[in-house]
C-alpha cells in the first residue's frame, strides 16, 4: 500500500454487541444476588435463598434451549427480553418454595411436602404464567419493520416463563427435598397473623376483603389518576439508541459540484471539533472525540443495521462521528446541530443519532419518474399542499 495511506477503524459494531452481552451478564449476576438477598430477608433462612439462586440459572439454561429450538438468536431485542424476563421468571419458584415450606411447617415429611406444596398451587401458578405470556402476545400482531424488529420479544419472554413453570414443578421440589428443613420453634400461622409485618399485611388484606367495594372504588380512582399522568408523558415507540456513533447528513443545493460539497463537509468537520473542544473544557473531560470520518459524494458503507447508506450524488456528504463515551452522544448531538445550522449557510445539515428501527422519518414520500425537474417540483408542491391540508 502507498506510504501516505492511513488505515483506521471508523466504527466497530462487534464491540457494541460484546458490550450488550456484557450488560446482560451483569444484569444476570445482579438478579441472582438480589433474589438471594430478598429471599434471605423474606424467608429468614439461607436454604430458601440458595434454592431460588439455583432456579435462576436453571430457568435460563432451559430458556436458551427453547430459543435455540425456535431459531431465536442472541441479539439486541432478545437480550433485552431476557433482562425483562429476569424479574418474572423467579415468581413461580418463589411460590413453589413458599408452598413447600408451609407444608413442612405443618408437619409433613420432606418427600410429601416437596410434592404436595407445588401440586396444591399448580392451577394458580399455571394461570399466573399464562397471564404473563398472553400480556406480551400482542407484539406478534405488529406488522412491517416494527413487527420484524420486535418479533423475538414475546417469544423469548414466553420461553422464559414456560421454563420457569417447568422448573417450579420439577427442579424446585427436587432441590427442596434435599435443601429445605422444617424450622424448629417456628411460629404458627395464627401467631404470624399477629406479629410484625406479616400481622400488618394480614390486617390490611382482611380489611380489603371485608370492604371490597370501597377498595374497588379507590383502585379506580388511582387508575384514573394514573391515566391522566400517563397522557402528559412524552411517548416514543422507538427511542434513539445511545451509542458511540452519530452522523451528519450534509445536503448542498442540487446543482452543487463535488468540490463545493467537500468544502461544506470540511467546514462541518472543523465545527464539530470546535464544539467538542468547548464541551471538553466545560466538563473537564479528556479524549471526548475518537474520530470524524467524512464521505463525500455518497453515504458511508453500512456501519449499522438500522442506518441505510445514501446513493452516490454530488450534493451529498456524510460525516461519521465516534466518541469515546457513548453517554456524551445525546448531549453533544443538539450542540452539533445548533452550531452547524448557524455557521454553514447554503447547506442543509442534519445531525442524527443511531435509530433503533430502520425508519428515517415517520412519513416518507418518494417521487420517481422520467419527467423533468420542473414537473417533479410541481408534483412535490401538490403533495406538500395535500399534506398541509
Amino acid at each position: 500500500l502507498p506510504e501516505d495511506l492511513i488505515i483506521a477503524k471508523t466504527s466497530n459494531q462487534p464491540e457494541q454487541v460484546s458490550e450488550n452481552l456484557s450488560l446482560f451478564m451483569t444484569a444476570l449476576v445482579e438478579a441472582i444476588i438480589l433474589v438471594v438477598l430478598i429471599a434471605w430477608i423474606g424467608f429468614r433462612e439461607w436454604r430458601s435463598a440458595l434454592l431460588l439462586a439455583f432456579s435462576v440459572p436453571l430457568t435460563l439454561t432451559m430458556t436458551f434451549g427453547l430459543m435455540y429450538f425456535l431459531g431465536i438468536d442472541l441479539q439486541q431485542v432478545s437480550i433485552a427480553s431476557l433482562i425483562i424476563a429476569l424479574g418474572l421468571l423467579v415468581d413461580d419458584p418463589v411460590v413453589a418454595n413458599d408452598a413447600i415450606k408451609s407444608n413442612l411447617a405443618i408437619g409433613h415429611p420432606p418427600l410429601i411436602a416437596s410434592w404436595l406444596g407445588p401440586t396444591k398451587l399448580a392451577r394458580a401458578i399455571m394461570f399466573a404464567t399464562a397471564t404473563n405470556v398472553v400480556a406480551y402476545i400482542p407484539y406478534l400482531l405488529l406488522t412491517g419493520t416494527t413487527g420484524e424488529f420486535l418479533y423475538s420479544l414475546p417469544i423469548v419472554i414466553a420461553a422464559a416463563l414456560i421454563a420457569s413453570r417447568i422448573v417450579s414443578m420439577t427442579f424446585v421440589p427436587l432441590l427442596s427435598f434435599y435443601l429445605l428443613k422444617p424450622k424448629k420453634n417456628e411460629a404458627s400461622l395464627e401467631d404470624k397473623r399477629k406479629q410484625g409485618f406479616s400481622g400488618f399485611y394480614y390486617k390490611v388484606t382482611k380489611y380489603a376483603i371485608d370492604n371490597r367495594k370501597r377498595v374497588l372504588v379507590l383502585s379506580l380512582v388511582f387508575f384514573v389518576i394514573g391515566g391522566i399522568i400517563a397522557s402528559t408523558l412524552k411517548t416514543s415507540f422507538f427511542p434513539l439508541d445511545v451509542q458511540y456513533l452519530s452522523y451528519v447528513d450534509v445536503w448542498t443545493p442540487n446543482e452543487s459540484s463535488l468540490a463545493s460539497t467537500n468544502e461544506s463537509a470540511t467546514k462541518a468537520e472543523n465545527i464539530i471539533k470546535e464544539v467538542v473542544a468547548t464541551y471538553s473544557k466545560e466538563k473537564k473531560k479528556k479524549n471526548v472525540l475518537y474520530s470524524v470520518t467524512s464521505f463525500i459524494g455518497a453515504g458511508s458503507p453500512r456501519f449499522w443495521s438500522t442506518v441505510a447508506p445514501q446513493q452516490q450524488q454530488r450534493n451529498y456528504a456524510q460525516l461519521l462521528i465516534q466518541l469515546n463515551d457513548k453517554n456524551d452522544t445525546p448531549v453533544l448531538a443538539p450542540l452539533f446541530q445548533q452550531a452547524l445550522s448557524s455557521e454553514i449557510p447554503g447547506a442543509r445539515l442534519e445531525v442524527r443519532q443511531i435509530p433503533l428501527n430502520a425508519v428515517d422519518y415517520p412519513i416518507e414520500i418518494h417521487l420517481s419518474g422520467r419527467a423533468d425537474i420542473n414537473t417533479d417540483r410541481e408534483i412535490e408542491a401538490k403533495d406538500i399542499a395535500t399534506l398541509r391540508k
